[in-house]
C-alpha cells in the first residue's frame, strides 16, 4: 500500500525511535504539498531509467568539523532506493570523502 507524506514521516519517526536516533524527521519543500496524497519518489508518469546520485560528506580529518553519519546515510539510502523503488546498483552513483569512492568534487559531481 502506497504511504503518505504524513505516513512517511511516522514511519522514519518510529525507526529513528527504536534505533535510539533522537532526530525527527522533518519536509520542507518550495512548492505546497498536500501531506495526505501519496509519497512518490518517482512518479507513476516517470519512464526510461532510474538513476541516482547520492553524495556523503563527512569532511573527514577536518578538525573542529568532521561529521560521523553521511556515509552510512548515503548506503542506508542506497538500499532504500534499490529495495523499495527498484533502481539498478548500476545506476546508483555513490560519492563519499573516503579515499574510496569517487570523491565529491564539484567537477565530479557536474
Amino acid at each position: 500500500a502506497e504511504l503518505t507524506f504524513v505516513e512517511v514521516l511516522q514511519k522514519m519517526r518510529v525507526h529513528l525511535t527504536e534505533k535510539k536516533y533522537t532526530q525527527i524527521p522533518q519536509l520542507s519543500s518550495s512548492k505546497p504539498i498536500d501531506l495526505n496524497e501519496p509519497f512518490q519518489l518517482v512518479p507513476d508518469t516517470a519512464t526510461g531509467t532510474k538513476r541516482a546520485l547520492l553524495i556523503g560528506i563527512n569532511y573527514t580529518g577536518m578538525q573542529p568539523g568532521e561529521l560521523t553519519g553521511c556515509h552510512n546515510d548515503v548506503k542506508n539510502v542506497k538500499e532504500y532506493l534499490m529495495n523499495e523503488h527498484g533502481f539498478k546498483e548500476e545506476n546508483i552513483t555513490v560519492m563519499l570523502d573516503d579515499n574510496v569512492h569517487e570523491s565529491p568534487t564539484k567537477a565530479n559531481i557536474i
